[in-house]
């Protein structure tokens, strides 16, 4: 068995605290579990690596939890502590999983600290409201990490994943490079995986936001990281484009979340100062990255759904 610990400073200890009971994606990413002992979870980062476990004590400053990969035969003990620094120390890890548990967390902790440490700019009071579409107002459907290994491979959902960043820009096709990583001879097709990639639960309350924020006067803009075939779908399969003013598809800008152009786009395009607009997003890197153009924004829990989300807008000032 194998022991590591992980570490990262952090600004603001107590805060750090606060924002991790409140957001306890920023650790355990998607599938987060709320902070409550007995707490099942199974989660999966922004790659869709996934594992799965329970937490086992809350205190202050410290969660004491189970986790294991896909395919562990037992789990490893980790404990989570918060003061000066961010602490995850990782007990009884099966020694063959280390080296990707170790990567898996190193990613949850500099992730985490990263947004903990960013501060959020002040705002005047908003013109414009920036949302993100995956994880805010819609989600692949269930089962799809599941179908992309059956279909795919073990190591697909990396693969894609990192397939996709170029074509999100509109700079590469995503059809050819998935042509490629299924041509090792899973049987799979280009055409199955596009349809579960494709495939969308559509939040209809989380739009209802949407269309309050445009009835209170303000601008409502989509501002999502989408490459060209899923971007379509979306347009004219769940004509998602007539609830907002504007539209940025990343793959027709250029440029993609986390880049401060993308932001500074949409700023020119708005004709609006940085304080002027909010955003919300259910990724740590994407909001620090508006927050350091000046947006103040606010992380979304992707489990608090529509009521989650209204209170995350009226908190950034919008009347709603």
């Amino acid at each position: 068995m194998t022991d590591f610990t992980l570490t990262a400073p952090l600004t603001d200890p107590g805060t750090a605290w606060a924002e991790l009971r409140a957001h306890p994606e920023l650790i355990w990413s998607h599938g987060a579990p709320d902070l409550e002992p007995g707490r099942d979870y199974d989660a999966n980062n922004a790659l869709g690596i996934a594992g799965q476990g329970r937490i086992e004590t809350v205190e202050p400053g410290r969660v004491e939890f189970s986790w294991a990969g896909d395919g562990w035969e037992q789990s490893g003990r980790l404990v989570l502590f918060v003061g000066d620094d961010l602490v995850i120390e990782a007990r009884a890890i099966p020694d063959d999983h280390a080296d990707a548990a170790r990567d898996y967390w190193q990613r949850a902790v500099t992730t985490a600290s990263e947004y903990l440490n960013q501060p959020n700019p002040a705002g005047t009071a908003p013109r414009a409201v920036l949302f993100d579409a995956d994880g805010v107002l819609q989600s692949p459907r269930p089962g799809w990490l599941a179908d992309f290994v059956r279909i795919g491979g073990p190591t697909f959902v990396a693969d894609a994943f990192a397939a996709e960043l170029d074509c999100l820009t509109g700079d590469a096709d995503l059809k050819p490079r998935l042509e490629r990583l299924l041509a090792s001879g899973t049987g799979g097709s280009v055409d199955e995986i596009l349809e579960v990639w494709h495939e969308l639960v559509i939040d209809p309350d989380a739009l209802a936001v949407v269309d309050r924020v445009r009835a209170a006067g303000l601008l409502a803009v989509l501002a999502t990281n989408q490459q060209s075939y899923r971007g379509a779908r979306m347009r004219q399969h769940y004509e998602m484009d007539r609830h907002f003013d504007h539209v940025f598809y990343s793959y027709e800008v250029g440029v993609a979340k986390p880049s401060a152009a993308y932001f500074q786009h949409i700023l020119d395009t708005l004709e609006l100062a940085a304080d002027q607009v909010v955003f919300v997003d259910d990724s740590p890197g994407n909001i620090r990255a508006a927050r350091a153009a000046g947006v103040p924004s606010a992380l979304h829990r992707t489990s608090d759904g529509a009521a989650g989300l209204a209170s995350e807008l009226a908190a950034l000032g919008v009347p709603i």
